[in-house]
């Protein structure tokens, strides 16, 4: 696997960030179980895969996007990004930006020491997860976030392990019977304005035109399309805008010409949005792209 790493956390604390091991949630399977509360955007996550272990985050509210080789994921909140064992995965270049998150890791190598379940049964779960057949899912129930979170308190307060991995095991069916039913899709209103977002990025969208486009007052609207897509309307814009211009830069074009064609109100305030997104300047973008080649 050239380019990636096998990616292992350890132990860890802070006011916004926090992962438990094995060695503290001494659960047989149960690899890592993890929160982080991102206040201020952080820099990506790296092509990186986990052996023998299925990885879920699950964005509580925000939220993220991966990428699996050429695919991008684009994971609102209220859903969860499957991760398979082996699986290389990563943020691309885009900065992990404001979210709540929490993330297990499920080792499958030893069915006979999984998650306290008999041997058969384990194998049984085991393939299931495997057959899941998307990458995000969305759980359509805030009650699971809110188990996922009752268990999370649990393991730091050395609870019952029985108990966490019940919850562990209800979350994992509902990821496999969620796949198994439907994939995702935007509500039908909220659905026609990302269609106009994207096919006029390069325009200065307003927010009550996106609203009288979707037949809602703009605070409905905006209220919807952030339960729906789990980022405020003027985020997921911004967000698009600095994806074109990501592609306009490494195609030559200036600051100056980007920001004019993504009608941005002038280049120095272009430069703010873009670092805002990226970390990096767009100077800085372009200097580094071209260094990696």
């Amino acid at each position: 696997m050239l380019n990636a790493i096998n990616w292992k956390d350890d132990f860890f604390i802070s006011r916004e960030r926090i992962v438990l091991t094995n060695n503290e949630i001494k659960i047989p399977g149960f690899r890592l179980f993890a929160t982080h509360k991102v206040k201020n955007a952080i820099l990506p996550l790296v092509p990186h895969y986990h052996e023998s272990a299925f990885e879920f985050t699950l964005v509580v509210k925000g939220s993220m996007s991966f990428y699996t080789g050429k695919e991008a994921y684009t994971i609102p909140g209220g859903s969860v990004f499957v991760s398979f064992p082996d699986e290389i995965h990563s943020t691309n270049d885009i900065p992990i930006s404001l979210n709540h998150q929490y993330w297990i890791q499920l080792d499958i190598s030893d069915p006979a020491h999984f998650l306290f379940l008999e041997e058969q049964a384990a194998a049984v779960l085991i393939a299931d997860l495997y057959k899941i057949n998307e990458h995000v899912i969305a759980l359509g129930n805030p009650e699971v976030c809110k188990m996922i979170a009752r268990a999370f308190d649990l393991c730091r307060k050395n609870g019952s392990r029985l108990q966490i991995a019940a919850c562990l095991l209800i979350f994992l069916e509902v990821l496999v019977s969620s796949s198994a039913s439907a994939s995702h899709h935007p509500e039908s209103d909220i659905e026609t304005a990302v269609v106009y977002i994207n096919d006029h990025i390069t325009e200065e969208l307003s927010l009550d035109g996106l609203a009288r486009l979707a037949n809602l007052s703009t605070s409905q609207f905006k209220q919807k399309f952030r339960r729906v897509m789990g980022v405020s309307p003027r985020n997921y814009i911004n967000q698009e805008k600095i994806s074109r211009a990501k592609s306009l830069l490494l195609k030559g074009h200036t600051v100056i010409d980007v920001a004019m064609q993504l009608s941005f109100n002038d280049s120095s305030y272009f430069s703010t949005v873009f670092k805002k997104y990226t970390l990096k300047t767009p100077r800085q973008y372009v200097n580094e792209h071209r260094n990696s080649i």
